[in-house]
């Protein structure tokens, strides 16, 4: 027993040391708040963080960690919120490469030629030509019968006769005078038909104007309303970009041991609080003199420096 007295004072002693040698050393970051700190850095660290599910904090009581080592990552919001990344991404590029395609103009309706009325000109002309000869033969009859009428002693049949060829002429002359009005009536019936023809090709180029008026409305909307899903997209991806970078990603400053993890409760926008408790190891590699609560005192292995208890 006497034997290790000399070697317990001088652990001792080398504590007293190093906790003399230790200054507290003020943080900017407010979660994690050193409690000593030496020419290495700090001896122990307070480290708070907040998480959704318990599953996001990735170490445990009496963990050795790293410097850098991921201590906690909102691993289930970020893959949620990298899948609807994704989703608008994708929705970005569907937009983007969407093709709306401008409306072709009316095509240009060929011209309506004035008709000549040739045809109907000539048979008006052979027509009233008819009649005129019509006329000038009854007019000759009706002559000779003035002369018959006069004669003495003139045959009756003779007479009977000339009055026959005189309503012949008569008949003649109604027909010839009704295909003169039908030769006319077939000019009117050709000009109302173009004139037809010509409203209906006016009305025709109206109706492709308006059509294509509506066709190109419907055009610069669509054009509108991609522009505005592009916004809307490229809004809500910054929205979900900012999102996945404000997520925090918690990495020990240090290497060292888990001290103590604490579950501070739940806030109020449902994320839960854990505060823990890093005992850094020093630049040679070894542990702080610091007792493991719920650890045996020689867990951090043979090369760590002594344990005292707290």
């Amino acid at each position: 027993m006497k034997g290790l007295i000399p070697y317990v004072v001088a652990g001792v002693a080398i504590a007293g040391v190093a906790v003399a040698q230790a200054t507290p050393t003020p943080q900017s970051d407010p979660d994690i708040a050193p409690q000593t700190s030496d020419d290495s850095g700090p001896t122990r660290l307070t480290i708070t963080v907040a998480v959704t599910d318990p599953e996001d904090l990735k170490v445990e009581q009496g963990d050795r960690v790293s410097q850098g080592q991921l201590i906690a990552d909102r691993t289930r919001e970020r893959e949620r919120l990298e899948a609807q990344q994704a989703k608008f991404q994708l929705a970005l590029e569907r937009l983007e490469g969407a093709t709306i395609t401008a409306p072709l103009p009316p095509a240009t309706a060929p011209p309506i030629l004035e008709p000549t009325y040739l045809e109907e000109n000539a048979a008006i002309a052979r027509a009233e030509a008819t009649v005129n000869q019509a006329e000038a033969a009854i007019s000759v009859q009706q002559q000779a019968l003035t002369y018959l009428a006069a004669l003495p002693n003139l045959d009756p049949l003779v007479l009977e006769h000339e009055q026959a060829k005189l309503a012949e002429l008569q008949r003649e002359h109604t027909a010839a005078v009704r295909d003169y009005q039908l030769a006319r009536g077939k000019r009117s019936t050709t000009e109302y038909h173009h004139s037809v023809t010509l409203a209906d090709s006016v009305s025709a180029q109206n109706r492709a104007a308006l059509e294509y008026q509506q066709q190109w409305a419907n055009y610069e909307q669509r054009l509108r309303d991609r522009d505005y899903q592009l916004a809307q997209v490229q809004l809500q991806l910054e929205e979900v970009e900012n999102a996945i970078a404000a997520l925090a990603v918690v990495r020990s400053p240090y290497g060292g041991r888990i001290r103590q993890v604490k579950w501070l409760g739940q806030g109020a926008d449902g994320a839960l609080s854990v505060e823990l408790t890093l005992l850094v190891r020093d630049s040679a590699g070894t542990s702080l003199p610091e007792q493991l609560d719920g650890l045996p005192s020689d867990a951090d292995g043979a090369s760590d420096l002594p344990i005292i208890g707290d």
